[in-house]
């Protein structure tokens, strides 16, 4: 089925269905079923049984569309039509909001839900901001706005770019182009681009909430607080700067700041779960933990259906759920007006709370149930990881790096930590820091941000550029990279002579890594595969590892990861030292001497 053929039969369904001829649309859907996408097909089948006053039919063909396709936000607008005409007002607004929490670039959805927002100022707020936002912004930029919330960054840029060629000084323009290279970790960029716009509107809120979020992802934690204090000074009734500030200064480890802050927003919106649940992942952090209990439990007695503050009490680990709490995860899961993206937190629960019962095969089913939505929601093809890694073997093989000895920047400072998730990096990373010599750090982007600006400096190429790329960089490159590195990782550190980068993901970027910094220091910690990949399976983690939602992807992952690691072991003699969590664990004398 050709692209041409398909748009061109899209477009011609759409014109009918625009002049009302719903009837000729069905039979020509029904006729090319397979020279349109399977999203259109459903979502213009239901389109036309609305207009055509079948509302039934358009029920039955929009749970095939969102069992297809459950993050496409169209399908909840339309769902939230559809419930409108059945006069089930609660379905409705449930199904509205969905659609702009997916993609609120709905200007339909939030007009729906100013309707039904009488009397919830938060919601006639959020309504009121959107619709005016959306009403003055340029069709493109609405355009670039939904594609980007649909994952579509390729089609964002090239629409974006080719607008700010006409409106080059456009700020609205230049954030969403920020926004794209931030969905694509191209942090420097999307920096670069905010820092423009506010030369250009040194007051624009959006931009500057833009600003300090990429701040906090570059872990430039003190530019982060400085700009979040200033717009918090200029605004300090503002909701949006008490939060931001609020964060940035949890992130910045200034926890009494941050708790005073949070709370003074909880006495504007006592009923902001958000904030209790930031406040609980705050004390945790502190170390506090009967206060983290407390304010999770705050969140799910303020909102019932609140799925993370489930979740963020068995993440605990040490945490265990109350009968009362298990029969109520119970019901939730059952319940049909319970998002499934609230659900995923409440089946993690269930999963753990049967775990430390004793009770693996209850406890398995949930895990499972949680695993099978994220993965039907993933883009992971374990195929994809797969070729990459083949890639890497390919290019990066000991020519390159007999070729390229030593072209990078000689600083010794970094030490790598990486492997798979959940195999012990963190204990590794803790016994490393408590020598004087050794800075401990966060979990740094920086070469992950690297790797994506080589092989995507512009979002519309499609040919992948890297790891190809590698063989053609210059000696003056390698170098220039490589000081990069080490001067962004300058915020993080004291003086010390040495400092931890630990990034499990890293492993894939090895040959980079040495060819960067060929004097960096390398330790790969390995877990039992079938503790280390179960471990995996069991975490719902906050982003990525999409690899951990299916064990059949964990075991094909695992084999790539070993195989990897055994090509660079060969290519790079004597350059990785290898550690076991076991060894570490058992013989943490001998493991520690290595």
């Amino acid at each position: 089925m050709s692209t041409i053929n398909t748009t061109s039969m899209t477009d011609e369904i759409q014109n009918l269905i625009a002049s009302g001829n719903c009837k000729d649309a069905l039979k020509k859907l029904e006729q090319n079923s397979n020279s349109v996408s399977k999203r259109d097909f459903y979502y213009f089948k239901a389109v036309c049984h609305r207009y055509l006053k079948e509302p039934d039919k358009a029920l039955i063909t929009l749970d095939q569309l969102i069992k297809y396709f459950p993050h496409y936000a169209r399908a909840y607008q339309e769902l939230g039509y559809i419930y409108s005409i059945q006069k089930n007002d609660k379905k409705a607004l449930r199904a509205f909001l969905r659609a702009v929490r997916l993609n609120d670039s709905l200007h339909a959805s939030w007009l729906s839900i100013l309707k039904f927002a009488e009397g919830n100022e938060q919601l006639l707020a959020m309504c009121d901001t959107n619709i005016y936002y959306l009403k003055n912004l340029p069709p493109e930029l609405k355009t670039v706005l939904s594609y980007i919330n649909e994952g579509k960054l390729a089609k964002a840029d090239h629409i974006c770019r080719d607008y700010l060629q006409r409106t080059p000084h456009d700020v609205e323009a230049m954030r969403l182009l920020a926004k794209i290279a931030l969905e694509l970790y191209i942090f420097e960029d999307a920096e670069f681009l905010l820092e423009s716009c506010l030369v250009f509107d040194p007051e624009n809120i959006k931009v500057k909430h833009d600003y300090i979020t990429v701040l906090l992802r570059r872990q430039k934690y003190g530019l982060a607080l400085d700009t979040a204090k200033d717009l918090y000074n200029s605004n300090p009734e503002e909701l949006v700067a008490m939060k931001l500030y609020a964060t940035t200064l949890f992130r910045a480890d200034m926890y009494d700041e941050a708790i005073n802050l949070y709370q003074s927003i909880l006495e504007k919106e006592p009923s902001n779960t958000d904030v209790m649940l930031s406040m609980g992942h705050l004390y945790k952090t502190a170390g506090q933990i009967d206060k983290s209990i407390k304010s999770y439990h705050n969140a799910f007695k303020r909102d019932k259906y609140f799925g993370d503050s489930y979740w963020s009490l068995a993440n605990l680990k040490t945490y265990k759920f109350t009968d009362e709490e298990i029969k109520s995860l119970h019901e939730m899961v059952k319940d049909e007006y319970v998002p499934d993206d609230e659900k995923v937190f409440m089946y993690f629960s269930l999963g753990k709370a049967y775990e430390d019962m004793g009770e693996y095969k209850k406890s398995f089913k949930y895990y499972k149930s949680g695993n099978n939505y994220q993965k039907a929601n993933s883009g992971y093809s374990r195929e994809d990881f797969s070729e990459e890694c083949k890639n890497q073997i390919s290019v990066c093989n000991k020519d390159l790096f007999d070729t390229k000895k030593d072209w990078g920047h000689d600083a010794k400072d970094p030490i790598f930590i990486l492997g798979l998730p959940r195999a012990g990096s963190t204990l590794t990373e803790q016994i490393l820091a408590s020598h004087s010599m050794v800075e401990g750090t966060h979990e740094l982007p920086n070469i992950l941000a690297i790797a994506h600006k080589l092989n995507l400096r512009k979002a519309q190429d499609e040919e992948s550029r890297y790891p190809d790329i590698l063989l053609s960089l210059s000696e003056p490159h390698l170098k220039l990279i490589g000081e990069n590195y080490i001067n962004d990782s300058e915020v993080f550190r004291s003086g010390k002579p040495y400092f931890i980068d630990k990034m499990p993901n890293n492993f894939r970027h090895i040959g980079l890594i040495n060819l960067i910094l060929p004097n960096a220091k390398i330790i790969d910690i390995r877990r039992n595969s079938m503790a280390g990949c179960f471990s995996c399976y069991k975490q719902l983690f906050a982003e990525g590892q999409e690899f951990t939602y299916g064990l059949e992807d964990l075991a094909s992952y695992y084999n790539d990861y070993v195989e990897l690691m055994d090509h660079w072991n060969k290519v790079l003699p004597g350059k990785i030292l290898s550690l076991q969590y076991e060894d570490l664990v058992g013989d943490l004398e001998n493991s520690v001497r290595k």
